[in-house]
Protein backbone atom coordinates (compact mmCIF):
# COMPACT_ATOMS: atom_id res chain seq x y z
CA UNK A 1 0.00 0.00 0.00
CA UNK A 2 1.13 3.24 -0.80
CA UNK A 3 2.54 5.38 2.60
CA UNK A 4 2.92 2.24 4.77
CA UNK A 5 4.55 4.02 7.14
CA UNK A 6 8.33 2.29 7.46
CA UNK A 7 9.58 0.72 10.59
CA UNK A 8 12.22 3.31 11.35
CA UNK A 9 15.36 3.06 13.59
CA UNK A 10 14.13 5.43 16.50
CA UNK A 11 15.58 7.55 18.87
CA UNK A 12 14.93 9.31 21.98
CA UNK A 13 14.13 12.95 21.15
CA UNK A 14 12.50 15.28 23.80
CA UNK A 15 9.62 15.82 21.44
CA UNK A 16 6.37 14.28 22.07
CA UNK A 17 5.64 13.31 18.92
CA UNK A 18 8.68 11.18 18.61
CA UNK A 19 8.39 9.54 22.50
CA UNK A 20 5.78 6.53 20.51
CA UNK A 21 9.22 5.74 18.49
CA UNK A 22 11.98 6.43 20.78
CA UNK A 23 13.42 2.92 21.02
CA UNK A 24 13.78 1.86 17.45
CA UNK A 25 15.92 4.59 16.16
CA UNK A 26 19.09 3.93 18.23
CA UNK A 27 18.74 0.20 17.86
CA UNK A 28 19.68 1.22 13.98
CA UNK A 29 21.94 3.82 14.70
CA UNK A 30 23.52 2.17 17.55
CA UNK A 31 27.11 1.10 16.49
CA UNK A 32 26.97 -2.39 15.07
CA UNK A 33 27.97 -5.84 16.68
CA UNK A 34 30.27 -7.89 14.51
CA UNK A 35 29.00 -11.00 12.31
CA UNK A 36 27.71 -13.26 14.71
CA UNK A 37 26.85 -11.08 17.35
CA UNK A 38 23.08 -9.36 17.94
CA UNK A 39 22.40 -7.04 15.22
CA UNK A 40 20.80 -4.53 17.69
CA UNK A 41 23.49 -4.04 20.62
CA UNK A 42 23.85 -6.21 23.94
CA UNK A 43 20.10 -5.35 24.50
CA UNK A 44 16.83 -4.47 22.95
CA UNK A 45 17.08 -1.20 24.58
CA UNK A 46 20.43 -0.54 24.32
CA UNK A 47 21.48 2.43 22.69
CA UNK A 48 25.94 2.36 22.85
CA UNK A 49 26.06 5.82 21.50
CA UNK A 50 29.58 5.73 22.14
CA UNK A 51 32.60 3.28 21.06
CA UNK A 52 31.58 0.39 18.82
CA UNK A 53 31.23 -2.98 20.07
CA UNK A 54 34.23 -5.27 18.84
CA UNK A 55 34.38 -8.91 18.74
CA UNK A 56 34.09 -10.70 21.59
CA UNK A 57 37.69 -12.20 21.41
CA UNK A 58 39.16 -8.69 20.98
CA UNK A 59 39.89 -6.71 24.15
CA UNK A 60 38.29 -3.34 24.24
CA UNK A 61 40.87 -0.20 24.74
CA UNK A 62 39.92 1.81 27.16
CA UNK A 63 40.78 5.60 27.05
CA UNK A 64 42.48 6.59 30.34
CA UNK A 65 43.33 9.80 29.37
CA UNK A 66 41.02 12.60 31.54
CA UNK A 67 39.31 13.05 28.41
CA UNK A 68 38.46 9.55 28.05
CA UNK A 69 37.09 9.32 31.03
CA UNK A 70 35.09 12.28 31.07
CA UNK A 71 33.34 10.64 27.90
CA UNK A 72 32.91 7.23 30.01
CA UNK A 73 30.96 9.52 32.85
CA UNK A 74 28.75 11.10 29.45
CA UNK A 75 27.53 7.43 28.30
CA UNK A 76 26.60 6.57 31.47
CA UNK A 77 24.54 10.12 31.61
CA UNK A 78 23.23 9.67 28.35
CA UNK A 79 21.74 6.10 29.24
CA UNK A 80 19.80 7.30 31.80
CA UNK A 81 18.81 9.88 30.05
CA UNK A 82 20.35 13.02 32.01
CA UNK A 83 21.19 14.70 28.20
CA UNK A 84 22.61 18.34 29.36
CA UNK A 85 24.49 16.96 32.06
CA UNK A 86 25.77 14.11 29.28
CA UNK A 87 26.37 17.15 26.84
CA UNK A 88 28.25 19.26 29.64
CA UNK A 89 30.12 16.46 30.45
CA UNK A 90 31.37 16.38 26.88
CA UNK A 91 32.20 19.81 26.23
CA UNK A 92 34.36 19.51 29.14
CA UNK A 93 36.24 16.55 27.28
CA UNK A 94 36.43 18.50 24.27
CA UNK A 95 37.65 21.47 26.11
CA UNK A 96 40.91 18.78 27.31
CA UNK A 97 40.79 17.23 23.57
CA UNK A 98 39.37 19.52 21.00
CA UNK A 99 40.52 16.88 18.02
CA UNK A 100 39.32 14.01 19.33
CA UNK A 101 36.49 12.81 16.40
CA UNK A 102 34.96 10.76 19.51
CA UNK A 103 33.93 13.72 21.61
CA UNK A 104 32.36 15.46 18.80
CA UNK A 105 30.40 12.43 17.72
CA UNK A 106 29.17 11.92 21.39
CA UNK A 107 28.52 15.56 21.36
CA UNK A 108 26.39 15.01 17.94
CA UNK A 109 24.49 11.98 19.65
CA UNK A 110 23.27 14.22 22.56
CA UNK A 111 22.61 16.57 21.06
CA UNK A 112 19.99 14.39 19.00
CA UNK A 113 18.45 12.83 21.81
CA UNK A 114 17.81 16.18 22.75
CA UNK A 115 16.20 16.98 19.65
CA UNK A 116 18.45 19.44 19.01
CA UNK A 117 19.03 18.01 14.95
CA UNK A 118 21.40 21.14 13.95
CA UNK A 119 23.60 20.92 16.61
CA UNK A 120 23.84 17.47 15.86
CA UNK A 121 24.72 18.37 12.46
CA UNK A 122 27.54 20.67 13.57
CA UNK A 123 28.93 18.54 15.66
CA UNK A 124 29.59 15.57 13.99
CA UNK A 125 30.56 17.93 10.66
CA UNK A 126 33.70 19.54 13.43
CA UNK A 127 34.31 16.20 13.95
CA UNK A 128 34.18 15.18 10.38
CA UNK A 129 37.10 18.46 9.56
CA UNK A 130 38.99 16.41 12.28
CA UNK A 131 39.06 12.94 10.91
CA UNK A 132 36.87 12.98 7.38
CA UNK A 133 37.20 9.07 6.65
CA UNK A 134 35.00 8.10 10.14
CA UNK A 135 31.62 6.32 8.47
CA UNK A 136 29.96 7.03 12.00
CA UNK A 137 29.89 10.84 11.79
CA UNK A 138 28.93 10.30 8.43
CA UNK A 139 26.15 8.21 9.35
CA UNK A 140 24.97 10.40 12.49
CA UNK A 141 25.63 13.10 10.74
CA UNK A 142 22.83 12.24 7.84
CA UNK A 143 20.49 11.05 10.28
CA UNK A 144 20.32 14.60 11.97
CA UNK A 145 19.97 15.98 8.58
CA UNK A 146 16.77 13.14 7.79
CA UNK A 147 15.22 14.79 10.97
CA UNK A 148 15.77 18.11 9.89
CA UNK A 149 14.06 17.26 6.20
CA UNK A 150 17.08 17.66 4.32
CA UNK A 151 16.71 13.80 2.48
CA UNK A 152 19.00 14.87 -0.39
CA UNK A 153 22.53 15.89 1.85
CA UNK A 154 21.24 13.03 4.34
CA UNK A 155 21.58 10.44 1.39
CA UNK A 156 24.91 12.02 0.25
CA UNK A 157 26.31 11.25 3.82
CA UNK A 158 24.55 7.62 4.21
CA UNK A 159 26.45 6.99 0.72
CA UNK A 160 29.98 7.82 1.97
CA UNK A 161 29.35 6.11 5.21
CA UNK A 162 28.64 3.36 3.40
CA UNK A 163 31.24 3.03 1.22
CA UNK A 164 33.91 4.07 4.30
CA UNK A 165 31.97 1.22 6.21
CA UNK A 166 31.50 -1.92 3.76
CA UNK A 167 30.64 -4.22 6.19
CA UNK A 168 27.88 -2.24 7.67
CA UNK A 169 24.27 -2.29 6.77
CA UNK A 170 23.30 0.44 9.11
CA UNK A 171 24.16 2.99 6.14
CA UNK A 172 22.22 1.42 3.68
CA UNK A 173 19.39 0.75 5.86
CA UNK A 174 19.14 4.78 6.15
CA UNK A 175 19.42 4.89 2.43
CA UNK A 176 16.26 3.20 2.23
CA UNK A 177 14.40 4.51 5.07
CA UNK A 178 15.19 8.01 3.56
CA UNK A 179 14.33 6.69 -0.60
CA UNK A 180 10.95 5.98 1.19
CA UNK A 181 10.18 9.38 2.78
CA UNK A 182 10.87 10.76 -0.83
CA UNK A 183 8.53 8.25 -2.85
CA UNK A 184 10.93 6.03 -4.41
CA UNK A 185 10.46 2.82 -3.16
CA UNK A 186 12.44 0.87 -6.10
CA UNK A 187 15.45 2.09 -5.04
CA UNK A 188 14.62 2.14 -1.42
CA UNK A 189 14.40 -1.93 -2.40
CA UNK A 190 17.51 -1.94 -3.88
CA UNK A 191 19.06 -0.07 -0.51
CA UNK A 192 17.39 -2.46 1.90
CA UNK A 193 19.42 -5.32 -0.43
CA UNK A 194 22.14 -3.71 -0.11
CA UNK A 195 21.66 -3.57 3.65
CA UNK A 196 20.73 -7.65 3.70
CA UNK A 197 23.98 -8.79 2.00
CA UNK A 198 26.53 -6.46 4.40
CA UNK A 199 24.26 -9.07 7.42
CA UNK A 200 21.44 -11.32 6.67
CA UNK A 201 20.52 -11.26 10.29
CA UNK A 202 19.90 -7.50 10.16
CA UNK A 203 15.91 -7.75 11.29
CA UNK A 204 15.67 -4.02 10.79
CA UNK A 205 16.23 -3.97 6.76
CA UNK A 206 14.10 -7.79 5.90
CA UNK A 207 10.98 -5.55 7.55
CA UNK A 208 11.53 -2.22 5.99
CA UNK A 209 12.17 -4.24 2.36
CA UNK A 210 8.80 -6.16 3.27
CA UNK A 211 7.10 -2.84 3.91
CA UNK A 212 8.51 -1.33 0.71
CA UNK A 213 7.70 -4.77 -1.57
CA UNK A 214 4.06 -3.94 -0.08
CA UNK A 215 4.26 -0.09 -1.53
CA UNK A 216 4.95 -2.04 -5.39
CA UNK A 217 2.54 -4.15 -4.51
CA UNK A 218 4.45 -7.21 -4.37
CA UNK A 219 3.07 -8.87 -1.42
CA UNK A 220 4.54 -13.22 -1.71
CA UNK A 221 7.96 -10.84 -2.01
CA UNK A 222 6.43 -8.85 1.26
CA UNK A 223 5.74 -12.17 3.11
CA UNK A 224 9.04 -14.01 2.70
CA UNK A 225 11.22 -10.85 4.39
CA UNK A 226 8.33 -10.66 7.14
CA UNK A 227 9.10 -14.43 6.86
CA UNK A 228 13.18 -14.42 7.38
CA UNK A 229 12.55 -11.31 10.11
CA UNK A 230 10.47 -14.18 11.59
CA UNK A 231 13.42 -17.05 11.66
CA UNK A 232 15.78 -13.87 13.19
CA UNK A 233 13.27 -13.00 16.56
CA UNK A 234 9.79 -15.51 16.62
CA UNK A 235 8.74 -12.94 18.82
CA UNK A 236 8.75 -9.89 16.93
CA UNK A 237 4.90 -8.97 16.74
CA UNK A 238 5.39 -6.74 13.88
CA UNK A 239 7.19 -9.10 11.57
CA UNK A 240 3.88 -11.48 12.49
CA UNK A 241 1.57 -8.77 11.68
CA UNK A 242 3.09 -7.46 8.48
CA UNK A 243 2.95 -10.95 7.75
CA UNK A 244 -0.29 -11.40 8.22
CA UNK A 245 -1.55 -7.80 6.10
CA UNK A 246 0.83 -9.84 3.19
CA UNK A 247 -1.18 -12.73 3.47
CA UNK A 248 -4.33 -10.61 3.65
CA UNK A 249 -4.04 -9.04 0.19
CA UNK A 250 -2.83 -12.28 -1.44
CA UNK A 251 -6.38 -13.68 0.37
CA UNK A 252 -4.68 -16.30 2.36
CA UNK A 253 -7.17 -15.46 4.94
CA UNK A 254 -6.85 -18.31 6.91
CA UNK A 255 -2.99 -17.92 7.14
CA UNK A 256 -3.78 -14.28 7.71
CA UNK A 257 -5.65 -15.39 10.80
CA UNK A 258 -3.37 -17.37 11.99
CA UNK A 259 -0.76 -15.03 11.64
CA UNK A 260 -2.85 -11.79 14.07
CA UNK A 261 -3.47 -14.39 16.26
CA UNK A 262 0.26 -15.29 16.91
CA UNK A 263 0.41 -11.49 16.96
CA UNK A 264 -1.98 -11.44 20.22
CA UNK A 265 -0.43 -14.46 21.53
CA UNK A 266 2.86 -12.31 21.54
CA UNK A 267 1.41 -8.86 22.60
CA UNK A 268 -2.58 -9.19 23.33
CA UNK A 269 -2.59 -5.46 23.42
CA UNK A 270 -0.90 -4.90 19.66
CA UNK A 271 -3.70 -2.02 18.28
CA UNK A 272 -3.61 -3.76 14.90
CA UNK A 273 -4.06 -7.10 15.16
CA UNK A 274 -7.39 -7.28 16.60
CA UNK A 275 -8.93 -5.29 14.45
CA UNK A 276 -7.49 -6.79 11.64
CA UNK A 277 -8.81 -10.29 12.70
CA UNK A 278 -12.00 -9.47 13.56
CA UNK A 279 -12.84 -8.08 10.37
CA UNK A 280 -11.09 -11.47 8.74
CA UNK A 281 -13.93 -13.35 10.81
CA UNK A 282 -16.21 -10.80 9.09
CA UNK A 283 -15.38 -11.12 5.75
CA UNK A 284 -14.78 -15.06 5.82
CA UNK A 285 -17.58 -16.00 8.08
CA UNK A 286 -17.64 -19.56 10.12
CA UNK A 287 -17.10 -21.80 7.33
CA UNK A 288 -13.65 -19.40 5.99
CA UNK A 289 -15.80 -18.76 2.56
CA UNK A 290 -15.66 -15.40 1.19
CA UNK A 291 -18.60 -13.71 2.17
CA UNK A 292 -18.83 -10.27 -0.01
CA UNK A 293 -20.06 -6.99 1.03
CA UNK A 294 -18.35 -7.36 4.04
CA UNK A 295 -15.69 -5.29 5.82
CA UNK A 296 -12.37 -5.14 4.43
CA UNK A 297 -9.55 -8.03 5.79
CA UNK A 298 -7.46 -5.24 6.47
CA UNK A 299 -8.34 -2.39 8.55
CA UNK A 300 -4.89 -1.40 10.09
CA UNK A 301 -2.11 -1.79 7.20
CA UNK A 302 1.36 -3.14 7.48
CA UNK A 303 4.09 -0.95 9.54
CA UNK A 304 3.78 1.33 12.54
CA UNK A 305 2.34 4.76 12.77
CA UNK A 306 5.20 6.47 13.93
CA UNK A 307 5.04 10.08 15.68
CA UNK A 308 7.61 12.47 13.42
CA UNK A 309 9.62 14.54 15.71
CA UNK A 310 9.99 18.51 15.61
CA UNK A 311 12.15 19.01 12.49
CA UNK A 312 11.25 16.28 10.16
CA UNK A 313 11.06 12.83 9.30
CA UNK A 314 12.00 9.42 10.36
CA UNK A 315 10.12 7.36 10.73
CA UNK A 316 12.29 5.43 10.78
CA UNK A 317 11.90 3.05 13.58
CA UNK A 318 12.32 5.17 15.83
CA UNK A 319 12.17 8.68 16.36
Amino acid sequence: MPGAPAVVPGLKDKGAAAEDAADDLDKAAAPRTRPGVRPLGRGMDDLLPFPDVLDEDEEEEVDESPAGQLLVKAEKLDRAGKYQEAKDTIQEAIKLSPKMPLAWLALGVVARHMGDFEGSVDACSTGLRIDPTDPELYLRRGIAWFHIGRHGIALEDFEDAAGIGYDDPRPELWRGLTLIEIGRPLEAISAYSSAIRRDRTYDLAYLNRGLAYLATDEPAKAESDFDQAIRHDSRNAQAWFNRGVAQARQAEYAHAGDSYSEVLRIDPKHPGARKNLDALRARTGRSGSVLHKQPAAELVPAGRVLGRPAGGRSSASGN
